[in-house]
């Protein structure tokens, strides 16, 4: 019962106060014409006991390659749902550097978040940046990346009337990807608000820094077409 309380006002927290519900939306843009969809989940890992495990949030999310560079997307937080939330996410990745030798390809993100509760009506809007390099490797062209995600709180006020916390959450990230003909397979480790009290934000979870952040992990899996 005490890990179902748990993971419930995890789940609630995390889905209506912060972006890192998922990994990062197409680090590499698809190709022009390419469609995609993907299942996502993770989340912060959660401490029990001697145990860790990720939060169980979930998304799905579709992709479109507008051009080889460009890639607009949408994604639905399916968690979310079950708590009486409308959750989504869109936006569109660029990417304006390709890789020479040693030096990564460049892309970035920008994200729209919108939570809506279906029993208040009250409805939240977060803007957040990601830049990521990443790496293509061997003739598939899985590739590794290492990033940052900007998340940016707008309002004075968080839920209840409390004062932000802060403006701008960082979440530094390194991930992989593996492209299997036409499915891909993303995992993601990211370490989540580095500069804020555990405390204030979350419920109890591993952080890299004794009560500053947390570590996030997430599993994805996509098909183009």
């Amino acid at each position: 019962m005490k890990i179902k309380k748990t993971l419930l006002i995890c789940v609630v927290a995390i889905a209506t106060i912060t972006s890192s519900c998922v990994s990062s939306r197409f680090v590499e843009p698809l190709d022009k014409g390419e469609h995609s969809i993907g299942i996502d989940v993770g989340g912060p890992l959660l401490g029990y006991k001697l145990l860790a495990f990720p939060t169980p949030l979930s998304s799905i999310s579709y992709g479109y390659g507008i051009d080889s560079n460009l890639t607009a997307f949408v994604g639905l937080h399916t968690t979310s749902l079950l708590f009486q939330n409308f959750h989504t996410d869109f936006g569109a990745t660029y990417k304006f550097l390709n890789q020479k030798k040693y030096r990564p390809s460049l892309s970035a993100s920008i994200n729209n978040t919108i939570v809506s509760s279906f029993r208040t009506g009250a409805t939240r809007y977060w803007p957040q940046l990601d830049i990521n390099g990443y790496w293509n490797f061997s003739e598939q062209k899985h590739f590794i990346y290492v990033g940052m995600s900007n998340w940016f709180e707008l309002k004075e006020k968080r839920t209840h009337d409390q004062e932000s916390i802060q403006r701008w959450i960082a979440n530094p990230q390194i991930g992989v990807t593996f492209k299997m003909k036409r499915v891909r397979v993303h995992i993601e480790y990211k370490a989540l608000a580095i500069g804020l009290n555990s405390k204030e934000v979350f419920v109890p979870y591993n952080s890299l820094i004794k009560g500053k952040g947390a570590v996030g992990f997430y599993f994805g899996i996509s098909k183009t077409f």
